[in-house]
């Protein structure tokens, strides 16, 4: 047998679906056999491999053994005199397996190879051929100088940056996405080293090849896709650490004491270095646009109180107090942002009527409680009214710019919005549009692209030979490949080229339910799926309802001198208050009682959702659509938006009266 394929899977299973796909496709005369091992998925991945792909062996673990215990326990039962270990989140090219036994075969003191790699954006993966990580090598990495200088062999040697990423050569270490070994020198040096869990264990097995007399080779005359970043999250300070650990270990095992030593505090300055460079950009991102917002803010409202103090004398003396605008305007500003926060205005694509919203909820509630402070500390009720005025226009101009420098267009509604083409024949196109059409107001879909080099009439817009100047005019930014129709091997041509980078892609694979892709080597891969999983079935997005419940608790004690504005609400929030706080029921929840049975379960609940509507006639499909809609997109600022509803449109009858 020419070849024995290991992929080890963790819950990816519409990956793993793709990665067979392409791999069935790269058989052509080689006599393979492809091994699927399993750790624990909760995913159906095993049904799929076993419905789908009949002559896949398929082991079944029923815990996570890690990577290097599950690969070697595929490579036991391996007959193929070359074993590819190869990870379920690629796209092998049609000529990949060939090409890569043919020259296993023919280079006798080959003991491994790896390919070129690129990521969902067509972008080279470096890692696709490494040095050995020496201690000064590893230190030239994470002290930056490899960036600095990527062509100078001392201080590229990690990534190899100074060879040609097109050109076949020798490399120490291969990346164990996709990494082809004779058997007969895995027989020699030995299996994975199952002390590495995760990360490493390819290094280890590399420079053991290494060690043992054989060349590794980077193979450049085929490429593949790696989707990083689906299995494990890649910008964690959980990830920075378990991989650093790992290398770590890596140097325990294969360099002298002192060695050793210099390397292990060159990885534990990595780990605080990565560690907090991570936390600050989280910090800056989550907070830039609320710091300029508070800004501009607080710059405004001190024009209006020094206008104020000038031109209306309605303060003794003239001016108002220090406390003033040192405490007062700061609570003021923090009530109107936190309004713009709990309608979701902080919430990327920034949408203004949310943001208008919610400077409107921040006034209601600082003038309610403005009401009920004592004379001394209510300064200018006029004031608060023009601020909310100020923070409302502030906060729009802020969204708006920030939109205008990142898209370099006014149009808000736009931004997240996926401009579409579908590159393949009619009925593979159709089967996407269908799938696309479970997910509105998150694309917009230009045209088909005929996947030939010839004219399109009727159905095309254009054929793939005029891509990059279909793009230029109808400025999509999202390209979706049908593979049954165009090779992966075209389709990666196409992510290669530079004329039409910036561009997003996935693939529809041939029979498969999802369309796959992913931005960059940084981020998960993302697909759209025909089954959709409702966000409610989701542990840890119940636990955030269950949150939400006992938030609400707190609330409506807080607002008991507003809700006395609505006895029937109150008298109706007081009487479930216990059991919504004990978790007996919910705030809110579905709405009637058909097909709940089809749904996420959830408590009752004291509101249903679309109780504002009970004094329509609603049909049952309609409700039913409604209960659907609320489980796929369930987000907690639902439940707040149907409390709000629900106490302003005077529909207080509980969810077992509808």
């Amino acid at each position: 047998m020419d070849l024995s394929i290991i992929i080890v899977n963790y819950n990816v299973k519409a990956l793993l679906e793709q990665t067979l796909l392409s791999v069935y496709k790269a058989i052509h005369d080689l006599q393979i056999e492809v091994i699927v091992v399993d750790n624990n998925s909760a995913d159906e991945s095993c049904a799929m491999v076993s419905e789908k792909f009949k002559d896949v062996v398929l082991i079944a673990n029923t815990e996570n053994l890690g990577f290097s215990k599950a690969n070697n326990q595929g490579i036991l039962i391996s007959k193929g005199r070359n074993v590819l270990l190869l990870n379920p989140d690629t796209v092998v090219a049609e000529d990949t397996l060939t090409k890569t036994v043919q020259f296993l075969d023919n280079t006798p003191e080959a003991g491994a190879l790896g390919v070129r790699m690129i990521d969902g954006r067509g972008d080279f993966l470096p890692e696709s051929k490494r040095g050995l990580p020496t201690p000064a090598v590893a230190f030239y990495k994470m002290s930056g100088l490899a960036k600095l200088f990527p062509k100078s062999k001392r201080f590229g040697a990690y990534h190899l940056s100074y060879l040609n990423e097109h050109e076949t050569h020798k490399a120490d270490i291969l990346s164990g996405a996709f990494m082809m070994i004779k058997k007969s020198v895995l027989d020699e040096v030995g299996l994975l080293d199952e002390s590495f869990f995760m990360y490493g264990e390819d290094i280890d097995l590399s420079y053991r090849i290494v060690k043992a007399g054989y060349s590794n080779y980077y193979f450049a005359d085929t490429t593949i896709i790696h989707y990083k970043g689906e299995s494990t999250k890649k910008h964690s300070v959980n990830y920075v650490k378990i991989f650093y650990l790992a290398m770590a270990k890596f140097a325990d095992k294969h360099f002298t004491k002192q060695q050793g030593w210099w390397f292990s505090v060159c990885i534990k300055l990595a780990i605080f270095a990565r560690a907090t460079m991570a936390l600050m950009i989280r910090t800056i991102n989550a907070l830039k646009i609320f710091t300029f917002d508070f800004l501009l803010i607080f710059i405004g409202y001190y024009g209006l109180m020094r206008y104020w103090e000038i031109y209306n004398k309605f303060v003794v003396g003239g001016f108002y107090p220090p406390i003033y605008i040192k405490v007062h305007v700061p609570i003021y500003i923090l009530m109107w942002l936190s309004g713009v926060y709990i309608l979701g205005g902080y919430k990327e694509p920034f949408k203004l009527g949310k943001t208008i919203k919610g400077v409107f909820l921040g006034s209601f509630i600082l003038l309610a409680i403005y009401a009920l402070l004592p004379e001394s500390l209510r300064f200018s009720r006029a004031l608060i009214l023009l601020g909310s005025t100020w923070s409302l226009l502030a906060c729009v101009f802020i969204r708006v710019a920030y939109h205008f420098i990142k898209f370099k267009h006014f149009d808000t509604s736009a931004s997240q919005m996926s401009q579409v083409f579908i590159v393949g024949n009619k009925e593979e196109c159709e089967r996407v549009k269908n799938i696309l059409l479970n997910y509105p107001n998150r694309f917009k879909l230009l045209g088909f692209i005929k996947p030939q080099n010839e004219n399109a009439k009727g159905d095309w817009i254009g054929s793939i030979k005029n891509l990059s100047l279909l793009i230029e005019i109808y400025k999509a930014n999202e390209i979706i490949f049908c593979a049954k129709d165009i090779s992966s091997a075209e389709i990666m041509d196409i992510m290669g080229q530079t004329s039409i980078k910036g561009i997003k892609y996935k693939i529809m694979p041939e029979m498969g339910a999802h369309i796959i892709g992913s931005n960059s080597k940084n981020t998960t891969g993302e697909f759209y799926s025909v089954n959709i999983a409702p966000a409610l079935s989701s542990k840890e997005v119940q636990k955030k309802k269950r949150y939400f419940d006992l938030i609400m608790c707190g609330v409506f004690i807080v607002l008991m001198p507003i809700l006395i504005l609505k006895p029937k609400f109150m008298i109706l929030i007081f009487r479930h208050w216990y059991k919504c706080l004990m978790g007996k029921m919910t705030w809110v929840s579905y709405q009637g009682v058909q097909d709940l049975d089809k749904l996420p379960k959830i408590s009752n609940g004291v509101f249903s959702i679309g109780q504002e509507l009970s004094n329509r006639k609603l049909d049952a499909q309609l409700i039913s659509g409604i209960n659907f809609n609320y489980a796929l997109n369930y987000h907690w600022q639902n439940d707040l938006n149907c409390l709000a509803k629900v106490f302003f449109s005077n529909n207080f009858a509980t969810l077992n009266s509808l």
